[in-house]
């Protein structure tokens, strides 16, 4: 049975970059979590709760681009010298989904703000 912790190459994945993967993945989880919630209040017509909701992520979220910036900034300092396991794949990719749902839930919070006020 093969080590979880290797990557295709048989190449150990460093306890340290392990670590900071699922940092960004538990951070940017959450914060896409809060957008996705913010959504639902919104389209309830709670858009206060909504915008918070998105406030909220948009905190956790900016934890999780942190700690990303940080591997970029080591690795081009060290000139590529950073490893890509699969994990950081899918952190980044996790990363990736949370901005979008960023967007998209700031995006429907103005519509669902513009609808209300036409109901008015």
């Amino acid at each position: 049975m093969a080590d979880e912790t290797q990557v295709a190459e048989d190449t150990p994945v460093e306890p340290d970059m392990e670590e900071v993967c699922f940092q960004i993945i538990s951070t940017v989880g959450c914060a896409k979590s809060n957008y996705i919630e913010a959504i639902a209040k919104a389209k309830t017509g709670a858009l206060d709760e909504a915008k918070k909701l998105v406030a909220e992520g948009n905190e956790v979220y900016l934890q999780g681009h942190e700690v990303h910036m940080g591997l970029l900034q080591e690795d081009a300092e060290k000139m590529g010298s950073t490893k890509v396991p699969l994990l950081l794949v899918h952190a980044e990719d996790q990363l990736m989904q949370a901005e979008t749902f960023r967007v998209f839930a700031e995006d429907m919070i103005d519509v669902y703000e513009k609808l209300a006020a036409l109901q008015k």
